[in-house]
C-alpha cells in the first residue's frame, strides 16, 4: 500500500479529540501526518503533552475584534485561507482533513474532508465548508440536508471516536489526590459561547453555578470545569489537571452536570448520569437519541431551572443510578462502531475505501 501524505487541520480542543487516535493509527502505519492548529482554549496544550509537531498558524488567536461575530468570522476565514495556501505552497499531500483546508483542497484538486456532528438547521453558518468540501464526515444521526449526497455516515457518535473501549480504558491513577481519594466528586463544565454558532444561546450562568454547586456540596467533591471566568467565590473549585486526562476524571466522576454536548455527549456514553442544561440540545439529533432511546442523558431548557435542580437533587440522592447508566451504556456499544478504526481504515485505503463504501455502507460494521 501507498504511503499517504496527510494534512489535519485542527481549530478546537474537540477536533483534536475526535481525530487524536486516528493521527495515531495513521502515524504508526507509517502514513507522513502533518499538523496545523490555531490558538484555541487548550488546544495547544494538548498537542504539547502529546508530543506531536505541529504548526500553530495563529500563535495569538485568530478571533479579529472590533466587528460583529459574523463579519469577524468571514474575516478571519479569508485570513486562513491565506495562511493555509502559504504553508502548503509546494508540498505534496493525498488528502486534507478539517476546517478551511476544504477551500485549498477545492483550489488545488486534493480531496478534502470536512468532519462535523452539528446539524446543519441548527449550525447553517457550516455551509461555508460544505461547498467546497469533497466529502462531510458525520454521524448517521445528523442532519445535513441537501448535503447529504457528500456525507460519508457512520454509526455512532462523535466522541466514540476517542472513548471506544478499544481505545480507551479509565485510569483512576491519573486522578489528582482530591478526586482519587474522595468517595463521590461531580463535575460541572461551563463552556464560554464565543463562537458564532453561540450567538443568543444561553447555558450554566453565575447563578445557576452557584445553586448547582450548594446542592452537590453536602455529599462530595466538586470540579469545574470552565471556559469563561466564574465567581471567585467557586474559583477554588477549578482544580488543575492534566488536561488530557479529562476523560478519566469524567469516567470516574459520580454527575457530570454541563452547558456543553460535546462534554455531555463523552459523559452518557461513559456511562454517567448526566444533566444538560443549555439552549442546545433540543437542535441536534443525538442528543434527543440519548435521551430518548438510550435514557443516557437528561436536558432542560435554561428556563427549565427548577426541573433541573429537581433532577440534580434526585441523582445525587440515588445511590443506583451510577450502577444503571453504566449497564445502559453496554447498548450504545452494541449498536455502534468503533469510529476511529473506521475512519482510520477510510483514510489510508482512499480512493478505494470510498468505493466499498458506496457499495455497501454496513462495511463499516466490521469495525466494533
Amino acid at each position: 500500500m501507498k504511503k499517504k501524505r496527510i494534512l489535519f487541520y485542527l481549530v478546537h480542543p474537540a477536533k483534536f479529540h475526535f481525530h487524536k487516535l486516528q493521527i495515531q493509527l495513521l502515524k504508526e502505519k507509517g502514513h507522513h501526518v502533518d499538523i496545523f492548529i490555531n490558538t484555541k482554549d487548550i488546544l495547544e496544550e494538548l498537542l504539547i503533552n502529546e508530543g506531536w509537531h505541529y504548526v500553530n498558524l495563529f500563535p495569538n488567536s485568530r478571533k479579529i475584534k472590533g466587528f460583529h461575530v459574523y463579519i469577524a468570522a468571514f474575516l478571519s476565514l479569508i485570513s486562513t485561507i491565506f495562511k493555509l495556501f502559504k504553508h502548503t505552497w509546494g508540498k505534496k499531500y493525498d488528502l486534507f482533513i478539517g476546517d478551511a483546508l476544504v477551500y485549498v483542497g477545492f483550489l488545488r484538486g486534493i480531496t478534502s474532508f470536512y468532519p462535523t456532528d452539528d446539524v446543519l438547521a441548527a449550525v447553517p453558518e457550516q455551509r461555508v465548508f460544505f461547498i467546497p468540501a469533497k466529502h462531510i464526515i458525520a454521524p448517521r444521526v445528523t442532519d445535513i440536508g441537501k448535503y447529504k449526497s457528500k456525507k460519508i455516515s457512520y454509526n455512532g457518535y462523535k466522541a466514540l471516536a476517542h472513548l471506544h473501549p478499544n481505545h480507551f480504558q479509565p485510569n483512576r491513577k491519573k486522578l489528582v489526590d482530591r478526586f482519587l481519594n474522595a468517595k463521590k466528586y461531580f463535575i460541572i463544565r461551563c463552556t464560554g459561547f464565543g463562537a458564532t454558532h453561540d450567538l443568543n444561546k444561553k447555558g450554566i450562568d453565575d447563578q445557576m453555578l452557584l445553586r448547582i454547586v450548594e446542592i452537590l456540596k453536602p455529599y462530595g467533591e466538586v470540579l469545574i470545569s470552565a471556559e469563561r471566568k466564574i465567581p471567585k467565590e467557586l474559583q477554588f473549585l477549578q482544580t488543575e489537571i492534566n488536561k488530557n486526562d479529562i476523560a478519566h476524571y469524567i469516567a470516574h466522576c459520580n454527575l457530570f452536570i454541563g452547558d456543553s454536548t460535546t462534554m455531555c455527549t463523552e459523559s452518557a456514553i461513559l456511562g454517567i448520569p448526566t444533566i444538560e442544561f443549555d439552549e442546545y440540545f433540543y437542535e441536534i439529533e443525538q442528543m434527543v437519541e440519548l435521551e430518548e432511546k438510550y435514557n443516557l442523558i437528561r436536558c432542560f431548557r435554561t428556563h427549565q431551572i427548577d426541573e433541573c435542580l429537581e433532577a440534580i437533587k434526585h441523582s445525587v440522592q440515588d445511590p443506583n443510578l451510577l450502577e444503571i447508566h453504566k449497564m445502559k451504556t453496554k447498548m450504545i456499544l452494541n449498536d455502534m462502531i468503533d469510529v476511529s478504526s473506521f475512519l482510520t481504515w477510510f483514510f489510508e485505503n482512499y480512493p478505494q475505501s470510498f468505493k466499498e463504501y458506496q457499495e455497501n455502507p454496513s462495511i463499516q460494521d466490521k469495525f466494533k
